[in-house]
């Protein structure tokens, strides 16, 4: 899979998931945009992606802001005048909580970030990827948009509309050469996981112990499914939700 001269946008670049994705897109030739709203970890990892070999920039930008990410995406068609690629990864687990007890703020701060999110960077990167002649885009939707999981109901709610809006936008955009994906991974050895257990090693470790495949998932690993879904390997590949969950 090589990405030369593509365009490669990757929205909560900055770190984990995000970053994983940066990298294995710079390495394979894409010249890749970091957005994010953490200014020093962008940097950073544009920085370290550069000295790897890699073209790679950090823009600011906050996927709960419209103004925001608009602006993003009028930078990336003023700097580069073309968008082939977009992995839209910016989310937010959420507090754990049963349904009836979640916090509305919450629930709020929840679809406004990760569904509200891809919804604001999709609207930006269709008019480009069509100006493009076609392209490629991959939503994180996460384990949980495709299943339920307890304690844990706005994330699901999010994540399941993702899926929708992937399912949608795929038929609407297949005859312009565009496809839509999302990648559905479960646990993830990333931010996001540490968050959730506190950072405990053997926490994690337990609970990869329980999985089909014994192990939680690689930042690494999500990003090769995100390289396949936005290659030509895939051109036949539109509107899925793909599990990463070794086996359930």
């Amino acid at each position: 899979m090589t990405f030369s001269n593509r365009v490669a946008v990757i929205v909560g670049g900055t770190s984990g998931i995000g970053r994983a994705s940066a990298a294995a897109f710079a390495a394979r030739g894409a010249r890749v945009v970091l957005g994010g709203r953490d200014a020093r970890r962008g940097e950073d990892t544009a920085t370290a992606l550069r000295a790897a070999g890699g073209d790679a920039r950090y823009f600011s930008v906050d996927v709960t802001d419209s103004a925001s990410v608009a602006a993003l995406f009028r930078a990336i068609d003023s700097d580069y005048g073309r968008l082939d690629i977009a992995f839209n990864n910016a989310g937010w687990e959420g507090p754990a909580a049963p349904a009836g007890a979640v916090e509305e703020a919450d629930w709020l701060r929840m679809i406004d970030t990760k569904l509200n999110g891809v919804w604001r960077c999709m609207r930006g990167e269709l008019p480009l990827l069509q100006r493009s002649g076609g392209g490629a885009i991959v939503n994180m939707a996460g384990s949980w948009g495709l299943v339920g999981f307890p304690n844990y109901a706005p994330y699901c709610a999010a994540a399941h509309g993702i899926m929708g809006l992937t399912r949608a936008a795929a038929l609407e955009y297949a005859r312009a050469g565009i496809r839509v994906n999302a990648v559905c991974p479960g646990a993830v050895d990333a931010p996001m996981l540490d968050r959730m257990t506190g950072g405990a090693q053997e926490v994690k470790a337990v609970f990869g112990e329980q999985l089909a495949i014994g192990r939680i998932c690689t930042a690494e690993e999500v990003a090769q499914a995100v390289l396949w879904l936005a290659s030509p390997a895939a051109s036949y590949v539109n509107g899925i939700g793909l599990p990463l969950d070794g086996g359930g």
